[in-house]
Parts: structure tokens; C-alpha cells; sequence
């Protein structure tokens, strides 16, 4: 049993293609098991290997996995469901590392001083979360506006801590709030204004079921909450 899943494994996509050299055929038509394969946990193996939470973490989620589907009445141990507990534990490490990653991490130095204090926008930051209330994602676009303070960020790091708040379980409400405090708490800036656009697939699955429904949020600080035409500006802007 533990030769034919880890033959699924590799045609799934769930096993390291180094391993390949170790999967020999034997005389019977069964497989070998193959040698144990660690490699090195840099960034990029971490996502593809799913090493996005804490290893000692994926007992548990995987047993809550597999009792989930024997709750619905199914067999997990069928063929297309055994290893569906696993991959849907490393799945929901995954869909949750902002748990595990913090601003300044992300930031990394890239804050720098520059004589600029004219608007900044990065606009249409596709942007994926779970709702905490069912467990179903929702997601759309973040606009994202602030006006410096004699410092300013590299562009890709707005798209990161949009990252950091939605791969946590959340509100749409809260998610906006989050991003634009941590951007204010970030740059000390004149201004910060954050709007998100998405559809709610717990609106559009189940419940009313309104296919074509979008939520929008904002978030206004700073000059962006107390000028009107600081505000109207960022927001023809993000229509353009």
C-alpha cells in the first residue's frame, strides 16, 4: 500500500521528481519504496514541498481532515481520497501563512528616504482569503493609495502585506483596516487609503447564492479621511 501511494504521490505532483531514480521496478510488478528525500528547505522548496507551517502541525490537521470525511460519509481510504487529508492540511498551512510572517519581516529594509509628496497608488492587487465565518474563500482587487512622508516603499511590498493579512482567516472589513494601519504604522505617511473589491463564494455557493454580487471596503487615514479632494482624487484614480 505504502509503494502504490507513493506511485500516486509522484503522478500527483506531491513527490519530488529527484526521487524518480528510486522508484524501480521489481520482479512481481510491485514497486520499491523509495529512498527518503529531504531537500533543502529554501523558500522555494518550502512552497513546493508545502513546508508553509510548522511539520509537527500536519498530524493533527491531517486526523481533522480525515474525520471530516468520514463524517460526510465517505472512506478515506479510497483510492482518490488517501492522501486527500494530507494535501488538504499542508493546503490550509498554506491558505494561512500570514499567521506566520509579521510586516517588518517582509519589509526587509526596503523603506527609503526620498523628497516625494505626491500620491502613490498600486492598484488591482489580486487578492485571496478565507472567510472565517464558513471557511470559504472570497476574493477580488485591492487599491492601495498613500501620500508620503519623505518615505517611500518598494511597490512589491504593498503587494506583500496585502499577502500577509489575507492568507489568515478573515472579515473583509477587518482585512482592509489591517493593511491600511500597517501601512500607516510602516511610513508614518500623510495619508493612507485602501479599498477592496471581491466576491464571496459564501454568498455565491451557498446562502443566497447571488452569482454576480461584490462587496467593496475602504479604509481612509490621515489626510485621505479628512480632505474631500484628497479622497476624490485616489478615487478617480483607482477607476482610471
Amino acid at each position: 500500500m505504502e509503494n502504490q501511494l507513493d506511485l500516486q504521490c509522484f503522478q500527483n505532483g506531491d513527490l519530488h521528481p529527484v526521487r524518480l531514480k528510486d522508484l524501480d521496478e521489481l520482479p512481481s510488478g510491485e514497486l520499491r519504496k523509495p529512498a527518503k528525500y529531504h531537500p533543502p528547505l529554501t523558500k522555494c522548496n518550502r512552497e513546493r514541498e508545502g513546508h508553509d507551517g510548522d511539520e509537527d502541525e500536519l498530524p493533527a490537521l491531517e486526523a481533522a481532515y480525515a474525520s471530516i470525511l468520514q463524517s460526510l460519509g465517505e472512506n478515506p481510504e479510497r483510492q482518490g481520497l488517501q492522501l486527500t487529508p494530507r494535501r488538504a492540511a499542508k493546503a490550509m498551512q498554506f491558505l494561512t501563512r500570514g499567521y506566520r510572517e509579521t510586516v517588518a519581516d517582509i519589509l526587509n529594509d526596503a523603506v527609503f528616504d526620498e523628497d516625494h509628496d505626491e500620491m502613490v497608488i498600486v492598484k488591482d492587487i489580486d487578492m485571496f482569503s478565507l472567510c472565517e465565518h464558513h471557511l470559504v474563500p472570497f476574493f477580488g482587487k485591492v487599491h492601495i493609495g498613500y501620500l508620503p512622508r519623505k518615505k517611500v516603499v518598494g511597490l512589491s511590498k504593498l503587494a506583500r502585506i496585502v499577502e500577509i493579512f489575507s492568507r489568515r482567516l478573515q472579515v473583509q472589513e477587518r482585512l482592509t483596516k489591517q493593511i491600511a494601519l500597517a501601512i500607516t504604522e510602516a511610513l508614518k505617511p500623510v495619508g493612507v487609503a485602501v479599498v477592496i473589491e471581491a466576491s464571496h463564494m459564501c454568498m455565491v455557493m451557498r446562502g443566497v447564492q447571488k452569482m454576480n454580487s461584490k462587496t467593496v471596503t475602504s479604509a481612509m487615514l490621515g489626510v485621505l479621511r479628512e480632505d474631500p479632494k484628497t479622497r476624490e482624487e485616489f478615487l478617480a484614480l483607482i477607476k482610471n
